[in-house]
């Protein structure tokens, strides 16, 4: 594979783990360091703060979610993804449903043994 395909094949793993309330699995794409800085939320580091603001939701909701690349530039050991995210969650309660979308910026690092790891995570929402 090459590295965008790699990385793309990354960004598809966490909305797997996403989709099926797989914590462990999105946290497995993750870098240590993680910064998140979502919208209208305080930005975050580490990927105890991604499992604090993510458990919940996933306890609370079904989830399907999806990304449309836009742009992915490779720097070597460091990449940027640009892309649409969608998403639909469905509260496991009431049934009610609510639909989210935006604007991703997504850094990824090349840790040591090669893997593409998710560093940055900024989004902005329609």
């Amino acid at each position: 594979m090459s590295d965008i395909e790699d990385i793309k094949a990354t960004v598809e793993e966490w909305n797997k783990g996403l989709d099926s309330g797989d914590i462990e699995r999105m946290l497995a794409t993750c870098d240590p360091d993680n910064i998140t800085c979502n919208n209208g939320q305080a930005t975050t580091i580490g990927k105890q703060a991604i499992r604090d603001k993510y458990t919940p939701l996933i306890a609370a909701a079904t989830i399907k979610s999806r990304f449309d690349f836009e742009h992915i530039k490779d720097f070597r050991d460091f990449a940027i993804v640009v892309g649409q995210f969608g998403g639909e969650m469905t509260d496991k309660h009431n049934g009610e449903v609510q639909n989210s979308s935006g604007r991703l910026i997504i850094g990824y690092r090349r840790n040591q043994s090669g893997d593409w790891k998710m560093a940055l995570d900024i989004d902005n929402n329609s």
